[in-house]
């Protein structure tokens, strides 16, 4: 035993015992081909199937590892060796060994969560706070991955444990337990995809607006993609799980195994034709729904304003009707005109025109009011003060011209040098304006605006209706699904 010494020593008492390689895998929960490895010497049993090792074959753990029989007074082996090698020392081994692994499982569940849910936060702090959600949405993307390939190695590593040809109730359990986890792991990932995916559709370097419309849906978005992981990920675990009693190993098995074996394929196979129930009342018409309050919802983008720039030279009241739009083509006498409360005031103050006929074609230009004495047209005078050559005066300038209507958001001043008809140079005053959009650009505005809030509700109303039908229909299936099991017990008595 110079070169194998644990293998043959492990060959050697699974033969004093008269067990087969069989009876040894079963008992343990592994393939026989991974007892004939470990006898081989091509592999070494894994650190915790030593002590179930010890406890099968009656040995210590020290013999096991050493290769040989440890002789009395040699390294403390009596205390090793005091209570060896009972059936129910040995069950209790196995069922640490089986507890183990489902720990493993569902500490793999809660790290692969905990990546998750730090990918969709990092996204929400930089798309909402930040106001950068395609690079929130790219960041996010990494805890996403970094929860699923966690996963899978934890899981994979558990399932290579167990080995796939074998077959006992024990073992089944965890492998099945190892399967569904994975399942919800990718399916949960894939839900979290969907709800920062509406973040990788916002222009650079801006984000999505914080509110009920957003959130819904990205919730509605979760929900679809929740709805099309299962709905593709269920009918793999199910055909995995059924390979994997399809093609357990039964030689030389009990009659106790086999019968596990048969309620595990029936089982499965009863799970299948539920799902098939559950994809066709819940999953799929949730898809639909929710599929359609997430178009919704995308499709209601806000338009945008856009804003320009403009100057005029400083002109007095009376010199209005020289500037076009209706004030050129129409007579017109002042109605009102809001003064300021002292010389040194500045501000927006409001001034109405009457007209006795004002021009239909600019009705739509000006703020206007309709009158027995004609019609009022509502524009605005702007008070500001500017320092020209360093002195500090007060101007007024009025919003006459129809392109100003829509308001004037910035003035300042700025001397010019111009030149009259007779050649004569002078200085006057120039006003620079950040002009707002027009009155008829604004109310275009507002249209389509109008249209964004009724996709956007709608796609609200949508994802509500979806979220109602899923908890109606969780019900009656789960109520279905009480039923039958109680019509079921009745039947087995």
């Amino acid at each position: 035993m110079a070169n194998n010494n644990m293998g043959e020593f492990l060959a050697a008492l699974r033969k004093s015992k008269g067990y087969t390689q069989q009876d040894v895998a079963e008992r343990l929960g592994v393939s026989n081909k991974t007892i004939s490895s470990w006898e081989t010497g091509a592999s070494c049993p894994d650190v915790s199937m030593i002590p179930v090792l010890a406890e099968l074959y009656e040995v210590t753990c020290d013999e096991i590892i050493r290769g040989r029989r440890i002789a009395a007074g040699e390294g403390g082996s009596e205390v090793a060796r005091a209570k060896g090698g009972s059936e129910a020392a040995f069950n209790k081994s196995v069922d640490r060994l089986l507890r183990k692994y489902r720990t493993n499982i569902f500490t793999a569940c809660w790290i692969s969560g905990g990546l998750t849910a730090l990918g969709v936060l990092l996204t929400l702090l930089i798309g909402f706070a930040a106001l950068e959600s395609l690079i929130g949405f790219f960041t996010g993307i990494i805890p996403l991955v970094a929860s699923v390939v966690t996963a899978v190695i934890i899981l994979r590593r558990i399932e290579f444990a167990l080995g796939d040809e074998w077959f006992s109730p024990q073992s089944e359990k965890v492998s099945r337990a190892a399967d569904r986890a994975m399942l919800w792991i990718a399916a949960a990932n894939v839900a979290a995809f969907a709800f920062i995916l509406p973040h990788a559709f916002a222009p650079v370097h801006t984000g999505l607006t914080f509110g009920l419309q957003w959130i819904v849906i990205e919730f509605a978005a979760a929900a679809v993609g929740l709805a099309v992981a299962l709905a593709v990920g269920m009918p793999i675990y199910f055909r995995r799980r059924k390979a994997a009693l399809d093609g357990a190993v039964l030689t030389d098995a009990s009659e106790e195994v086999r019968a596990a074996h048969a309620k595990a394929t029936a089982d499965n196979a009863l799970a299948r034709r539920r799902y098939g129930r559950i994809l066709l009342i819940i999953i799929l018409p949730v898809l639909l729904i929710e599929g359609l309050a997430t178009w919704l919802g995308v499709s209601a983008s806000s338009p945008e304003i856009s804003w320009s720039a403009g100057s005029v030279i400083f002109v007095e009241a009376d010199e209005l009707s020289a500037f076009g739009g209706a004030f050129a083509e129409s007579e017109y006498s002042l109605v009102f005109e809001e003064q300021p409360e002292n010389n040194s005031e500045t501000g927006k103050y409001e001034v109405k025109y009457l007209f006795k006929d004002f021009p239909e074609r600019w009705r739509d230009y000006y703020l206007t009011e309709d009158t027995s004495d004609g019609t009022i047209v509502t524009i605005y005078k702007y008070r500001y003060e500017a320092t020209i050559d360093d002195v500090a005066q007060i101007y007024e300038f009025y919003a006459y011209n129809p392109e100003w209507q829509g308001g004037i958001t910035e003035i300042f001043a700025e001397a010019g040098t111009y030149q009259d008809e007779d050649g004569t140079t002078f200085v006057s005053v120039i006003v620079r304006l950040h002009i707002a959009p027009t009155l008829i650009e604004q109310r275009d505005v507002e249209e389509l605006v109008f249209r964004a809030d009724v996709l956007g509700w709608s796609g609200f109303a949508v994802g509500m209706v979806g979220v109602i039908y899923l908890a109606v229909a969780i019900s009656l299936v789960v109520g279905k699904e009480r039923n039958y099991k109680k019509r079921l017990a009745e039947t087995a008595r």
